[in-house]
């Protein structure tokens, strides 16, 4: 018999940890205390939802998203690619960023949460304890967020042996539960950073046209190559470039990221938009919220491109 708790029953059944409270004091489900924990059982979630699944040994990608330069878009290509592939897929969402940004681009105050990624890096707490839901409306995608107390973790895994591999070994017991892990990883080349890539199978590298420097990007590709020394399961590094316009400038840039990276370079483009800003700062991804505007179909080409399909209205992609 397969008891779950009321995080895993959730993602099994692609609805809101609402919802399945709702059922247990409607008397749906059965509450199954299994130690001090309630949970329910998966023959019983079945019954209500039949397309729930029992535990499977599948692969789960962890995407993180890096680059030592702030304002390159890291947070807002993390956000928007979380809520595409929360439609079809279960998803968590790991903010590593003491900024708390994630959060943010969610509609959640970093500073009211309580139990952060800060407590789950440090061993405080289990992933699990520190798991939210952002959003109604994607019930397959959770949150652990981070506020400015992660800061604080720099120091203290700097004295913890094999700190920089805290985050992977707390994502380990819970990731069979996602198909997609994502993690916001911080602006720099430290202990947090250092745990954001320890923990990931694909590094994505947000490039912005407008302000790249090729030589921050392969100052940061050295790093992750000594991340790659311990890091066996890391198996792809791409960049892409982000707040593409049409100005000769971008153009000629786009071209230097293409002579760098040559086919580890996305071909995907995101477009330099407006509505990226208006609807961050209305704390909801754009692709939630205007799922037909030209960066939208961007975000949702990119997640195609990252899970291999093929792509169409290829000009778009350009952004051309």
């Amino acid at each position: 018999m397969e008891l779950l708790t009321f995080t895993e029953a959730p993602a099994r059944a692609n609805v809101s940890e609402q919802t399945i409270r709702r059922r247990v004091r409607d008397g749906s489900f059965e509450e199954v205390m299994d130690g001090t924990r309630p949970k329910i059982r998966l023959e019983d979630l079945q019954k209500l939802y039949p397309s729930a699944k029992g535990r499977q040994q599948r692969e789960c990608r962890i995407l993180a998203f890096a680059n030592q330069k702030g304002g390159v878009g890291k947070t807002t290509t993390c956000a928007n690619l979380a809520a595409v592939f929360a439609k079809t897929h279960r998803v968590l969402c790991i903010d590593c960023d003491p900024q708390g940004n994630l959060a943010q681009a969610f509609g959640l105050n970093p500073d009211d949460i309580t139990v952060t990624t800060f407590n789950v890096i440090t061993g405080e707490v289990p992933l699990s304890k520190a798991i939210l839901q952002p959003l109604e409306e994607l019930p397959a995608l959770h949150l652990v967020a981070a506020n400015l107390d992660l800061a604080d973790a720099e120091v203290k895994l700097m004295s913890v042996m094999a700190g920089e591999f805290m985050l992977r070994r707390a994502i380990e017991p819970i990731k069979h539960l996602y198909e997609f892990i994502l993690i916001d990883a911080p602006p720099s080349l430290g202990v947090l950073a250092m745990n954001s890539l320890s923990a990931a199978t694909d590094i994505i590298i947000p490039v912005n046209v407008g302000t790249f420097s090729l030589r921050g990007v392969q100052k940061l590709l050295g790093f992750i190559e000594s991340v790659r020394e311990f890091n066996t399961d890391l198996k792809r590094i791409r960049p892409v470039a982000n707040e593409v316009d049409n100005t000769n400038l971008a153009k000629d840039l786009a071209v230097a990221l293409e002579t760098a990276f040559k086919d580890d370079l996305f071909i995907t483009r995101i477009r330099k938009s407006q509505p990226v800003k208006d609807d961050q700062a209305q704390g909801v991804p754009v692709t939630l919220n205007r799922p037909r505007a030209d960066v939208s179909l961007d975000y949702a080409q990119l997640a195609r491109e990252i899970l291999g399909e093929p792509l169409n209205q290829m000009e778009d992609a350009h952004g051309e």
